[in-house]
């Protein structure tokens, strides 16, 4: 008998158990960089619909006539929706257009949208498109005025000092520098579109 259970008495060798759970360890850490990687897409992805919603929500006030400015009713055709990165690349003004100067001035806010969570992105570049095969071009806008005024559901842009307008589509990039990007492209005629395709290369 002593020599039976002498003869299948194995077991795991020390070095085994270490292999076994180097493995483990490894295939753990595999999967949730990963998880965490597709968590940060998702977020990043909703960030941008819920910008486009803000900039959809500007647009609807921007057709009707009475809004809600500081808890207070007043009338104005024009609504509209501020981005700056170079000042604050987390923050989405939407605003009441009072006095009609085609641009977001201290006190007209209706709504400040904050991006509090780190792995949702920021503002990375608002650039500009002449047509939808054309590149994104980055260089003649850092500031951004985008308004609605009735009766008309087009989108009017504004930027810089003197406030200029443009006349064709701009693209707000949201993301990381370098990392995962989601485009944000608002239409001349008031379309709103979320893709990847003018993310920075």
């Amino acid at each position: 008998m002593k020599k039976f259970f002498k003869k299948n008495n194995y077991g795991f060798t020390l070095i085994e158990m270490i292999v076994v759970i180097a493995i483990i360890a490894t295939i753990s850490a595999l999967s949730l960089f990963n998880s965490s990687k597709l968590n940060s897409a998702v977020l990043l992805s909703n960030t941008a619909y819920e910008i486009g919603l803000i900039v959809r929500d500007a647009q609807i006030s921007g057709l009707g006539a009475k809004v809600m400015q500081s808890g207070v009713n007043a009338t104005t055709s024009n609504q509209g929706v501020y981005f700056n990165p170079v000042v604050n690349d987390s923050q989405i003004i939407f605003f009441s257009d009072l006095n009609k100067s085609n641009k977001y001035e201290a006190g007209e806010e209706s709504q400040i949208y904050d991006i509090e969570n780190k792995r949702a992105g920021k503002i990375i570049s608002i650039c500009t498109i002449d047509s939808e095969s054309a590149p994104c071009n980055v260089s003649n806008i850092v500031d951004l005025n985008i308004i609605f005024k009735r009766p008309n559901p087009e989108a009017y842009f504004y930027h810089g000092s003197p406030l200029t307008q443009y006349s064709g589509s701009v693209v707000v990039n949201l993301g990381f520098d370098g990392g995962e990007c989601r485009s944000i492209i608002i239409y001349k005629t008031g379309a709103i579109q979320i893709d990847k395709n003018y993310c920075p290369r």
